[in-house]
């Protein structure tokens, strides 16, 4: 549709109202867009807004306005809130920036009240908050509040359809809750006026009403007593003073604020008017308010449930309330009083006291709550479950009273109809209660539970009860009631074995109910031998009257016998002795209740028990040789109960197992070799025997009880996953590749590694140069690997779908990993070295079978997780049973296995070197110890030849070592060594010598040199080791390394391994700062400062080479060059007669350069060459310094900034400016001393260029050119320049002190001699910026001035 326009000067706009509809604002939208496009200014920044032509009273038109600013109306309906709240800021920020116009804010406030009246989601939610922000952000001279009346009259006429009108009465009551929020309601009639139509629109619609009277409550909260009875109160009273039957929760509410804020004005004599009592907590009004309360509906919380709470408890009538009108009202409920109820009752607990909380849970409002969450589908069920975890809370609270907390579960649990909460209602509230009960709390459930069992017939909710009744038991608030413990045990088991008129169902879950809750986790054996002696007692009483057979009886009795005799024992023994009983008890005690489900296992258990007991117990006494000998060849009783211990172990009884790993932690201090190694055979993959029992029963029955442990868990999903995958084919075979030391792919990359011969094992640093090939080697390796992976193709199975372990493997991956517990119990124990070095090699053989084998990858992780704990002991309790020739050959087997494991290096490295670590920890303990004891300790003697104890393994490191170094493929992890060098091992000094052959031998690979030197590096940093060195051994082991490396250093270029060198660098930085090495200096061999000097010199010539731009390179050749006290700018030569040093630079014009002395001289010249004309200057090499704060340092930086100056503005002829590096020839000048000059404006805006050039006068000689500019511009005549320049060239032949004024010396000469000067920088000005000639840019501003 063509929008008409009026032929003025200023293009009009058609007045358009949205009404609260979104495609009317869709058309203002197009509006906008249109006017704005009509505008001819242009719009520069956000902020910007261009004045319309039209009047700014206008507040529809956007005229002028920026579109990004009119965008952001957009943004305020969007639905993020994070995105409305941006937008909101942004606004309010352009309106309150100086750039703002009236125009703009009277669209802005208009644009803002009609947006309240939009139906769309969150517009509202916006446009509220952003009118609130300018409202109380602009003061009220800007905008006045008749401007916001006059756009919600203007804008929010309520016309259109109903729904229209509806939004705009919405509209109307936020705009004047705006008004009302930003505090600008300071006159009388004004705020009359919002009261009224804040009343008015509450009418409308019964949603509207909230809204509007929640404005008036703050309303209410703001004005003071005189505003509220003048103003106020008259406008309220005829609204609020209603009957019941008319109030509603939002009048009522409104009506206890005013009361509560203004009680002499809102009075008894009132209420008694109007409701016939004289407060909301008089008990009159009792009924008529739990009437209201249940038949009105509101959308949430209401705050009038929370100032009812708050009135009735302040008062003491909330329980006369609750019980008397309110929970009898809820007998016959229907949805709206469930919702209602359930609503009320989530404010009540917020804020009643613990106590009341109980005795609001009664029958009616429990019978609501439960009836609701039974139906989890309804649509009140999330409002039950939110009534729910507001009394958890309350259980949970910290400070809550136990008679608190057993009233609210109590008649949870009463009340409710269902014991068995969790069940009948499909939550898990108890369970998840119980953790923050108090011990009083648990006694009382329990006897609720004990109760219900006893006297209930309900067979499922009885067998819940017991289950949660077992887990209770373990509650860490009964830890200490061990009697109440044992009761709860012994009532279990009355059900579970002597109960004869329970159903079969219900004693058999009592049996594994029974049994589980023996499986009770304590911190010490002790107090798990006193809960279960107690149990045993009283189950004891029960056992003769009850009907098991004579068969067990009998041996029951026996078992009772055996126990009381441990216990009287016990009792007469002290406590750190009676280990070998509490073992012993708890092993019967678990066994005899064993007894009552399964007879016959127990039985023999219980048999080698009596043995193991009787050994374990016996005196020692004088024997005959013949007894000796036998007793000799009998088992110790600690095997024979470690036996034991594996046995229950394979069970498929998750109790054994916890017993198992209880006991084991009480044997692990004293447990023997044999013992240990009947578990280390159980885990060595080359035994093929293992004591399993029942091997041959299903997995899944093995698996069975393994519920309460994660592990357990993990292994019986496992065990159901690969029932699930078995087809109708039957079980593929499964093929243990992992037993055979390589498998395919190992045989063909060792084919490869035969086929490429001496390049088959190079690193990453390096590969096979082809062209270093000739025609007839590539023939031969093209056939050799050809051949190799042609057999790889034939030999290569066909691969099969495993995809699991067979049920065998299973079961014993699954024993093997419960045996590693055991062992894992070992290393939070102080052993001894033969136990915990028994240990390393069967789990490292484990692991190799493992490691390349993903179905046990369960296992491999618990291997590699043991091996790693036992290795990092660092505690031995004695070293009598272990020699340094036992070390060494576990140090040899070690050693040995990369080469026999080669495929498995990648996988196995790591845990290699900690074991070749840990052996080496362990010889020096026994070292230290054998020293100790013989007496024998060096007292700081030092030794060239290894020492004798140790010896065996230094030559194991020494020659593996050399291996290592000439064998380009050697498999030795090289942290083997690394990892060795960094301990307190005194031979290790003793390498230095090979590794130092190592790192500069001609004939070992660069990558094998570099982790020479880094060893080295290592070695240094190791004190114990440079200590046991003495100084004339350390002092010729120092002169051989600085040998070498200043041999490196002085051959170094281009072509040099820059990482090799930068170790190098910090080697020597390592062997500088080494005290050992310190020492040496005042030594009577004449010191190491003699040793460093060729080497000093050597670093010299690298410098001035400029070498090492790599960063890591240059960072550590600055920091030894430094520490050695190089500067960084020293020369090549000495400047006394040294030989010059050329480059490639300076040999292309035939130029020559000298080295000049000093190691921070500035450019300085030496002097002419005489008649030849060649400039002759000091040029150095150097690094770029770092920042400082040292004296000078700021006039060196101003000097700098003038010289580049000069540079830039390119002085010609005479004035020269030579590179770094680079010495420039100059052609001699025929004419008389005359220079041009070019001085060149470098930017027109340096208006101080004189100032800045009269200031280089005072400088020193490094800014000559500086000072000769200086002298040019303030002469006015040619002679005087003249006169001026020959001071200075007399100036320039002789040095001058740093920091003195430059004084002209007077010489005369012939007119046609040549005058050259050269300047020369320092190496810390940038290369890009010193340039002999000026750069194209600056030629077009460069002046010519003629210098005599």
């Amino acid at each position: 549709m063509k929008k008409k326009t009026a032929k003025t000067g200023a293009p009009a706009e058609t007045e358009t109202s949205l009404n609260g509809n979104e495609n009317k604002e869709v058309k203002a939208r197009e509006l906008e867009d249109k006017s704005k496009d009509e505008t001819s200014v242009p719009v520069d920044g956000l902020n910007a807004v261009v004045i319309a032509s039209k009047p700014a009273s206008n507040t529809k038109s956007s005229k002028g306005l920026n579109q990004q600013f009119l965008d952001l109306f957009w943004k305020l309906a969007d639905k993020d809130a994070s995105t409305r709240l941006s937008a909101s800021l942004e606004v309010i920020k352009h309106i309150e920036s100086a750039h703002s116009s009236d125009s703009q804010l009277s669209y802005t406030v208009g644009r803002l009240v009609q947006g309240l009246a939009s139906n769309r989601e969150c517009a509202r939610h916006g446009y509220y908050i952003t009118l609130v922000g300018i409202l109380k952000s602009v003061n009220t001279t800007r905008l006045t509040n008749q401007t916001v009346h006059d756009a919600i009259k203007n804008r929010l006429e309520a016309e259109g359809n109903k729904k229209e009108r509806i939004d705009q009465h919405v509209g109307q009551v936020l705009a004047y809750g705006a008004l009302l929020k930003s505090g600008r309601l300071t006159d009388k009639e004004e705020m009359l006026l919002v009261i009224n139509n804040l009343i008015i629109g509450s009418k409308i619609k019964n949603y509207i009403q909230p809204v509007a009277y929640g404005f008036l409550e703050e309303l209410c909260q703001q004005v003071d007593v005189g505003t509220f009875k003048g103003i106020v109160w008259p406008a309220l009273k005829p609204e609020l003073s209603l009957s019941w039957e008319n109030q509603t929760f939002d009048t009522l509410n409104l009506l206890l604020v005013v009361h509560n804020k203004f009680p002499k004005v809102v009075d008894k004599r009132f209420w008694k008017e109007v409701f016939g009592s004289s407060s909301i907590s008089d008990p009159e009004c009792f009924s008529e308010l739990t009437t209201l309360i249940l038949t009105h509906s509101s959308p949430g919380d209401h705050p009038l449930f929370t100032r009812i709470a708050n009135s009735l408890s302040e008062s003491g009538k909330l329980l006369d309330f609750w019980s008397s009108h309110f929970e009898p009202a809820l007998e016959s409920p229907t949805n709206l009083k469930s919702v209602t109820a359930m609503t009320m009752l989530t404010s009540f607990l917020k804020v009643v006291d613990d106590e009341m909380v109980g005795k609001m849970l009664q029958k009616n409002m429990m019978s609501i709550l439960v009836t609701t969450l039974q139906a989890k589908e309804g649509a009140n069920f999330e409002l039950a479950d939110s009534t729910l975890e507001s009394i958890k809370t309350v259980l949970a609270k910290e400070t809550i009273s136990p008679e608190a907390q057993i009233s609210i579960m109590e008649n949870v649990l009463n009340n409710s109809g269902h014991v068995a909460f969790d069940k009948n209602t499909n939550t898990r509230f108890i369970a998840n209660v119980s953790s923050c009960l108090k011990k009083e709390t648990i006694v009382k459930i329990v006897d609720i539970y004990r109760r219900f069992v006893t006297e209930s017939s309900r067979t499922q909710d009885k067998i819940t009860l017991i289950q949660h009744l077992a887990k209770l038991i373990s509650h860490p608030a009964m830890q200490r009631e061990v009697d109440w413990k044992a009761s709860q045990l012994v009532f279990l088991a009355q059900w579970a074995y002597f109960t004869p008129t329970a159903s079969k169902v219900f004693t058999s879950a009592a049996k594994e109910t029974f049994h589980r809750a023996l499986d009770h986790p304590s911190k010490k054996l002790e107090d798990l031998s006193t809960f279960l002696s107690k149990a045993f007692e009283q189950v004891n009483q029960l056992v003769p009257d009850s009907n098991i057979s004579d068969e067990v009886k009998t041996l029951w009795n026996s078992l009772v016998k055996n126990v009381q005799q441990i216990q009287k024992k016990n009792r007469s023994t002290k406590q750190t002795d009676s280990w070998t009983g509490q073992v012993f008890l708890v092993l019967y005690i678990n066994m005899g209740f064993e007894l009552l489900r399964q007879p016959t296992l127990s039985s023999e258990v219980i048999a080698e028990l009596d043995t193991c007991y009787s050994k374990a117990t016996e005196k020692v006494t004088k024997k005959s040789k013949a007894a000796k000998a036998l007793a000799e060849t009998d088992p110790h009783w600690l095997e024979v109960v470690t036996d034991i211990l594996l046995s229950l172990l394979s069970s498929k009884q998750h109790l054994f197992r916890s017993i198992v790993v209880s006991v084991w932690s009480l044997l692990a201090e004293h447990i023997t070799p044999n013992a240990l190694q009947q578990i280390l055979d159980v885990i060595d993959p080359s035994k093929k025997e293992t004591p399993l029992v029942d091997a041959d029963e299903d997995v899944e029955s093995d698996l069975s009880d393994e519920e309460e442990s994660a592990e357990e868990e993990e292994e019986k999903s496992e065990v159901e996953e690969e029932e699930e995958e078995e087809d109708d084919d039957g079980e593929d075979e499964f093929s243990d590749g992992m037993d055979e030391e390589e498998t395919i792919t190992d045989k063909l990359r060792m084919r490869i590694h035969e086929a490429l011969g001496d390049s088959a094992a190079l690193t990453d640093t390096e590969s096979v140069d082809i062209d270093d090939l000739s025609d007839g080697q590539m023939e031969s390796l093209n056939k050799a690997l050809g051949s190799a992976f042609k057999e790889f193709r034939k030999a290569r199975p066909v691969r099969k779908n495993v995809n699991k372990l067979p049920k065998e493997g299973t079961v014993l991956m699954h024993f093997r990993i419960r045996c590693l517990d055991l062992i894992e119990v070992l290393t939070d124990k102080e052993l001894s070295i033969s136990l915990s070095a028994a240990t390393m090699m069967p789990l490292l053989s484990l692991l190799e079978v493992t490691v390349k084998e993903p179905l046990q990858k369960p296992l491999m992780d618990r291997t590699r997780i043991v091996l790693r704990k036992m290795t990092n002991i660092r505690r031995f309790t004695d070293s009598k049973d272990v020699q340094m020739e036992d070390l060494v050959k576990l140090l040899q087997i070690l050693f040995s296995k990369p080469y026999a494991k080669k495929a498995l290096m990648p996988y196995i490295s790591d845990d290699l070197v900690q074991c070749c670590s840990y052996i080496l920890r362990c010889a020096l303990h026994l070292n230290r110890v054998n020293e100790s004891s013989a007496g024998n300790l060096t007292n700081g003697k030092k030794k060239e030849e290894p020492h004798a104890d140790i010896d065996g393994v230094y030559q194991l490191y020494r020659s593996n070592l050399s291996k290592f170094f000439i064998k380009r493929d050697s498999p030795v992890p090289f942290a083997v060594f690394s990892r060795a060098l960094v301990y307190p091992w005194p031979d290790a000094g003793l390498l230095v010598e090979p590794l130092i052959e190592n790192a500069f031998g001609p004939t070992i690979l660069n990558n094998r040199k570099l982790q020479a030197v880094q060893l080295l590096t290592a070695l240094f940093r190791n004190s114990i080791a440079l200590s046991s060195m003495d100084q004339p051994l350390l002092t010729k082991r120092l002169h051989s390394l600085l040998q070498c490396s200043q041999r490196v250093v002085e051959e170094a270029g281009s072509d040099s391994k820059p990482k090799y060198l930068n170790e190098l660098f910090i080697l020597l930085r390592v062997v500088l700062l080494c005290p050992e090495v310190a020492k040496l200096k005042g030594s009577a061999s004449g010191g190491s400062a003699q040793l460093w000097d060729p080497f000093k010199a050597a670093l010299t010539v690298f410098t001035a080479k400029g070498l090492g731009k790599q960063k890591d390179l240059k960072k550590n050749h600055t920091a030894l060059a430094r520490l050695m006290g190089l500067a960084l700018d020293e020369t090549i030569t000495a400047a006394a007669g040294g030989p010059s040093t050329t480059t490639k630079s300076s040999l292309k014009k035939d130029t020559t350069r000298t080295a000049a002395a000093g190691a921070k001289s500035t450019t300085k010249n030496i002097g002419a060459a005489g008649e030849s004309g060649i400039v002759v200057g000091s040029v150095m090499t150097t690094t770029k310094k770092t920042k400082s704060n040292r004296p000078g340092d700021k006039e060196k930086k101003e000097a700098k900034k003038r010289r580049m100056t000069a540079s830039a503005e390119g002085f010609t002829n005479d004035v020269t400016f030579a590179q770094v590096d680079i010495d420039i020839d100059v052609a001699p000048e025929d004419d008389d001393g005359v220079v041009q000059e070019v001085v060149g404006d470098r930017k027109k805006r340096r208006k101080d260029s004189k100032k800045t050039m009269t200031e280089s006068h005072e400088d020193t000689n490094s800014n000559q050119v500086e000072s000769l500019k200086e002298e040019v511009k303030k002469k006015k005549s040619k002679k005087e320049v003249d006169n001026e320049t020959l001071k200075e060239e007399e100036t320039l032949s002789t040095p001058v002190d740093e920091g003195s004024t430059e004084e002209a010396n007077i010489k005369t000469g012939k007119k046609k001699r040549q005058q050259q000067t050269t300047i020369e920088t320092t190496t810390d000005d940038r290369r890009d910026e010193i340039t002999g000639t000026p750069s194209p840019a600056k030629k077009k501003k460069k002046r010519k001035s003629t210098i005599d």
